[in-house]
Parts: structure tokens; C-alpha cells; sequence
């Protein structure tokens, strides 16, 4: 609608400009999230008695990978609710930008700390932890986005 040439917007929508760009802020503080949650976790999980969980004979790892897994769904969530007009794509920003943080130090721990190679079958699980995690993040963040405007 418009009135004397000045577009007037309902009070529930952003104006377009806005939904446009990210706010790195908001990524910020998702991956804040995801980071603080999923560090520790993936440290303990790697040196659990001295090697990784998931080399040992108990399931133990499957607490760290839901931990990890719960860290990116609630960051997503965090971006959804956060900018509820772009909920996909900030999430999705701050998914990449986590698991980047977080395969940088896997590299770094691997070449310069344990001085390992890298197999075929680790660089396949970590694409596949990357896609799950910007998967798992889209999902957070449209649970998010209906916490910012709970249906009426």
C-alpha cells in the first residue's frame, strides 16, 4: 500500500534492503554457540584415554557426535530466531563459519600435533560432518524462525 508516494509496511516485515544482507553479528553469535559446545567436546572425544573415542571399543563417541550435532542444530535456531527474515541463510553462514574453525584446528592438530597423514576415508567423514552440519543448521534455524513468530 502506498500513501502520497511512501510504501508503508506492516510491523511484522523488515524492509527489503535489510532481509538482503547478512548481519554478522547475528552469525557471530551463532557460531559462538556451536563453538563453545562443540570444542570441548571434540577435545575430550580425541583424547579420551590417551586416543579417540571412536577407536575404542564402547559407543561413547555417539554422546560426543550428538553434542556436536545438537550444537549446530541450536546455532541454526539461534540464527532463525535472531533474523527470523532470513533465518537459511544466516544459519548456513554460520555453519560454514564453524566448521572451517573447527577443520582448520582438526588439520592443525592432526599435521603439526600428532604429525599424521591424512586418509582418503577422514577427508570423506569431515565433507560429510560438513554437510550434515550445514543441514542440521537449516533445520535449527527454521525452528528458530517459528519461536520469532509463533503461529497464531
Amino acid at each position: 500500500m502506498s500513501k502520497k508516494g511512501v510504501i508503508l509496511q506492516s510491523s511484522g516485515s523488515a524492509p527489503p534492503e535489510s532481509r538482503a544482507r547478512l548481519s554478522w553479528v547475528d552469525v557471530g553469535w551463532s557460531v559462538l554457540l556451536v563453538l563453545v559446545v562443540a570444542v570441548p567436546t571434540m577435545a575430550v572425544e580425541e583424547d579420551w584415554h590417551g586416543r579417540p573415542m571412536i577407536d575404542q571399543s564402547s559407543h561413547l563417541w555417539l554422546v560426543a557426535a550428538v553434542l556436536v550435532a545438537a550444537a549446530f542444530v541450536a546455532g541454526g535456531a539461534v540464527a532463525g530466531f535472531r533474523r527470523p527474515h532470513a533465518p537459511t541463510a544466516h544459519a548456513t553462514a554460520a555453519a560454514s563459519v564453524s566448521v572451517l574453525a573447527l577443520l582448520a584446528a582438526a588439520l592443525i592438530r592432526r599435521f603439526w600435533l600428532v604429525h599424521g597423514h591424512l586418509p582418503h576415508t577422514v577427508v570423506a567423514l569431515w565433507g560429510l560432518g560438513a554437510a550434515a552440519a550445514l543441514g542440521l543448521s537449516a533445520v535449527g534455524a527454521q525452528v528458530g524462525r517459528r519461536f520469532a513468530h509463533p503461529p497464531r
